[in-house]
């Protein structure tokens, strides 16, 4: 290993030919690589490296989302991450294939009082029963915004990756937090494709509620329908 000080070439990282390099703290650290690598193929080694996979999209899909990425920054542990927080309380949940209904996408919150969700082939439906009836609102919170992950798995073609998520989001001005509501998100094109090549879903959904300047206030738990 070698440390190189004041490059005039700047600050480098990545492959130089058998080198590795990165820079830490302004110093960049020349290592060499190794000759050769073989992965271990062992059955349990290979489980966490396909739930370590999962979980590491599921939580890139969430932080996907503005105001998720707002809740977990502001909950996260001292010297933690976003990703790293979501990843940590999403690894024990995910399996192998996909992640489960287990999987959350807000580290805890009120109740959220759904009624009933539908997820169809061009957009999401949720009907929420009154947020009242879960948490009190003061006079500073005046806005919502809904925001949902879909898993689809169960490809209809052997081809397909074994499941892919789509972001959702919803931003409601001058909510009415004491009355029922009917969220509707939209798929883009991208998405509605998505949505017909697999058979399976599996909903997250959580609301937060914001000022006026579109800072969260408060927020719900992680909702997944029971199948």
């Amino acid at each position: 290993m070698a440390f190189v000080n004041g490059s005039v070439i700047g600050n480098l990282s990545g492959r130089l030919g058998n080198l590795s390099a990165r820079t830490v703290n302004g110093q960049t650290i020349l290592a060499a690589r190794p000759s050769s690598f073989n992965a271990s193929q062992e059955p349990a080694v290979l489980e966490v490296r396909q739930k370590f996979a999962v979980t590491a999209n599921f939580a890139k899909n969430v932080l996907s989302l503005p105001a998720l990425a707002e809740i977990w920054k502001q909950t996260k542990a001292s010297g933690l991450s976003a990703f790293n927080g979501i990843f940590k309380s999403n690894f024990a949940f995910s399996a192998v294939d996909k992640p489960t209904s287990e999987n959350i996408i807000t580290p805890g919150g009120f109740n959220l009082p759904v009624q009933s969700s539908l997820i169809g082939t061009d957009n999401l439906t949720v009907n929420l029963l009154a947020l009242t009836s879960q948490s009190t609102f003061t006079p500073e919170e005046v806005n919502l915004s809904v925001n949902a992950l879909i898993c689809f798995h169960t490809p209809t073609s052997p081809d397909k990756a074994p499941f892919q998520l789509i972001s959702l989001n919803n931003e409601i001005a001058n909510y009415a937090f004491n009355q029922t509501f009917e969220a509707n998100l939209a798929y883009n094109q991208k998405q509605e494709q998505i949505a017909n090549l697999y058979t399976g879903k599996i909903l997250y959904v959580s609301v937060a509620s914001k000022n006026a300047q579109g800072k969260v206030i408060q927020y719900s738990a992680s909702y997944t329908p029971i199948s």
